[in-house]
């Protein structure tokens, strides 16, 4: 390979990536993430009782009732009602999901009113109260949702802490080079992996950030794996005479299998997690999406984008060693002094 068709190489990812990006950003900028239905304010009142809406389904009924009434009495729309019990004469509660916007303050002070309101309403014609036959409790339960781009700063000064504390990493482990060849790279597969989020309407909430900080870490991994293949086999006697692009390609090449291979066990350990937290009931789907991006930005990343900038850092590097090398006369007069003791 040419070194026109190495600069080739990289100018075709560049722009490729170049036009997702921007692409991306343009998208973002006027329409934002596509909004996760999953993630929003989660206002409830919850009452429970100590067993008696188990055993009496009339009871219960009654109590659902009153509670629908009261709480609607109080002016909050109830979006869902759901019922659940631990076993058979065990506890029982009914939660109801309020809709609309609630503030935690009126919420909380409406669940003291409703706990009284259950204190004097009476069920049937013993006289009883709802709370006397049920000894029932009244709770409210408050999640207010944080927009994503509360975290933004705060995630991009992290990565910017980790990706310096990266190029520290490689650049002592490895080579100069390749320390700044990580960065570009991490840095190009966390924005391009949310600029395609933002062109493919991902669902994207807080789990975001988590797609993000796994892009980099994932990127990391990838790139150390390839440059741990580079280094050593540049040591090699066999590579000595290969050019900067020849050792570049023939590593990449041989650190082809062990890559995929990692991209399948991340793939494969995402499905696994949507289908376990759909299992649970807890949407991951959205998450697993964006972090298949990664997966796939940093498979790329790894592979092509990264050896193509390193083998123009190489060549230079290599150049300039080889022109010290030439004008190096402290080493020639060494070699001649040498020469004349040995004589």
């Amino acid at each position: 390979m040419s070194k026109l068709s190495a600069k080739k190489t990289l100018l075709l990812c560049l722009v490729v990536s170049l036009v997702l990006i921007v692409a991306g950003a343009f998208l973002f900028g006027f329409l934002g993430f596509n909004a996760d239905s999953s993630s929003k304010d989660y206002m409830s009142v919850e009452v429970a009782d100590n067993g008696s809406m188990v055993i009496d389904s009339e009871f219960r009924s009654s109590l659902e009732e009153l509670c629908t009434s009261e709480i609607e009495g109080a002016g909050y729309k109830i979006g869902n009602v759901s019922y659940t019990s631990e076993a058979s004469g065990g506890a029982g509660s009914l939660e109801f999901v309020l809709s609309g916007s609630v503030e935690e303050a009126t919420l909380a002070s409406f669940a003291q009113e409703l706990d009284s309101a259950l204190a004097s309403a009476s069920f049937g014609d013993s006289g009883s109260t709802f709370k006397d036959i049920g000894d029932i409790s009244v709770t409210y339960h408050s999640d207010v949702y944080v927009p994503h781009y509360e975290y933004i700063w705060r995630t991009a000064i992290g990565a910017g802490v980790v990706l310096v504390l990266l190029f520290a990493y490689v650049a002592i482990r490895f080579k100069v080079g390749m320390g700044v060849t990580s960065v570009i790279a991490a840095a190009h597969d966390i924005l391009l992996t949310l600029a395609v989020i933002a062109l493919l309407r991902i669902p994207a909430g807080p789990a975001v950030i988590c797609v993000a900080l796994f892009a980099l870490f994932l990127s990391m991994f990838f790139n150390v794996k390839v440059f741990g293949k580079m280094r050593q086999d540049f040591r090699l006697e066999d590579r000595q005479g290969l050019s900067a692009k020849e050792a570049v390609a023939l590593s990449v090449r041989e650190s082809r299998k062990g890559i995929f291979i990692g991209a399948i066990l991340a793939a494969s350990a995402l499905v696994v997690l949507a289908v376990v937290g759909l299992i649970i009931g807890f949407d991951l789907f959205s998450f697993m999406l964006g972090a298949l991006v990664a997966v796939i930005a940093c498979t790329y990343s790894s592979l092509v984008l990264s050896p193509a900038i390193y083998t123009l850092i190489k060549e230079k590097s290599d150049a300039k060693r080889a022109e010290r090398a030439k004008y190096n006369y402290a080493s020639e007069k060494a070699a001649k002094k040498n020469a004349k003791q040995e004589g």
